[in-house]
C-alpha cells in the first residue's frame, strides 16, 4: 500500500494511461479524484469534467477537492490532443503551423496550469508531488513527429524549472518518461502512421522498435508504466525531485 491514506488527482484520467494510473493509485490505498476534458460517468467530485487547460477552472476544481480531503498529495496531468489531430506520425513537411502548436498549447500548456494550481495547496502543508509525463521522443529524436517531440521536451523543461522552484516548499516536481506502449490508442495509431512511412505494418513497428531500439528487447504497458507513477508518488521516491525516471527499456542510456 504505497499510497495508503494519500489524496492523488490525476487530470486526463478518462485516457488509457490514465484509467490504468488511477486503478493502480487505488491499488496501492490512495483517494483518486478522476478529472477530464471529457464528461466522466457520474459527474460528481470524484469523477469531474474540468478542462486542464483552464487556470480557473483547475483552482476551482482543486479548491473543491481541497476542501473536502484537507490536502491535496499527488497531482498529475494526462491531458493530451489526439495524434491524428496533429498529424502526428506524418513527415514535417505535412505538418501546418498550427498542428505544431496543438500539443506546446495543450499537453505542456496544461502541465503548467496543474502544476501551479496544485502548488497553492501543496505549498501550505509543506509537502506533496507533482508528477509531469513524457516519453523517449523528448529525447531521441524521432522523425515523423515534431510537435509531440517538442513539446515533450519543454515539459521536461518545465519539469526541472518547477523542480528547483517548489522544492524549498516541500513539493517534489518530477516526471515519468515513457517508451511506447503497445496497448495504448495513441501507439496503436503511431506505429501505423509511422510504420507506413517505412512499408511495416503495426506488428512489424513494433518488433522493430523492440529488436533495434530498447535494450530489453520488449515495450511497457500501460500498467507498467503506472507502477512506475505510483513508485515515484510514494514516499519511497521522497529524494526523487528534478528528474524524469527513464521507463524506457533502455532506448534511452543514461
Amino acid at each position: 500500500m504505497l499510497l495508503k491514506d494519500k489524496t492523488a488527482v490525476i487530470f486526463g484520467a478518462a485516457g488509457h494511461l490514465g484509467r490504468h494510473i488511477g486503478e493502480r493509485f487505488e491499488a496501492e490505498g490512495a483517494e483518486v479524484f478522476r478529472a477530464s476534458n471529457h464528461s466522466m460517468e457520474s459527474g460528481s467530485l470524484k469523477t469531474a469534467q474540468v478542462d486542464a487547460t483552464d487556470e480557473s477552472a483547475v483552482d476551482a476544481y482543486l479548491d473543491k477537492v481541497a476542501d473536502t480531503q484537507g490536502s491535496i498529495d499527488i497531482v498529475i496531468n494526462m491531458a493530451g490532443v489526439a495524434p491524428a489531430n496533429y498529424n502526428h506520425g506524418k513527415p514535417a513537411a505535412e505538418v501546418t503551423r498550427e498542428q505544431f502548436m496543438m500539443p506546446l498549447t495543450v499537453d505542456t500548456a496544461s502541465q503548467f496550469v496543474t502544476a501551479k494550481s496544485a502548488y497553492r495547496h501543496m505549498s501550505k502543508t509543506g509537502s506533496g508531488v507533482i508528477i509531469l509525463n513524457t516519453s523517449t521522443l523528448a529525447k531521441v529524436g524521432s522523425p515523423w513527429s515534431p510537435a509531440l517531440t517538442a513539446s515533450h521536451a519543454a515539459t521536461e523543461g518545465l519539469m526541472r524549472s518547477l523542480a528547483h522552484e517548489y522544492g524549498p516548499a516541500g513539493v517534489r516536481v518530477l516526471g515519468v518518461r515513457s517508451e511506447a506502449m503497445p496497448d495504448s490508442p495513441t501507439i496503436e495509431y503511431t506505429f501505423a502512421t509511422m510504420g507506413a512511412n517505412m512499408g511495416m505494418g503495426f506488428d512489424e513497428m513494433k518488433g522493430f522498435i523492440e529488436q533495434n531500439k530498447t535494450a530489453l528487447k520488449k515495450l511497457p504497458e500501460a500498467s507498467d508504466t503506472a507502477a512506475v507513477f505510483a513508485f515515484a508518488a510514494s514516499d519511497m521516491a521522497s529524494f526523487l525531485a528534478g528528474t524524469m525516471i527513464n521507463n524506457s527499456a533502455g532506448h534511452i542510456v543514461d
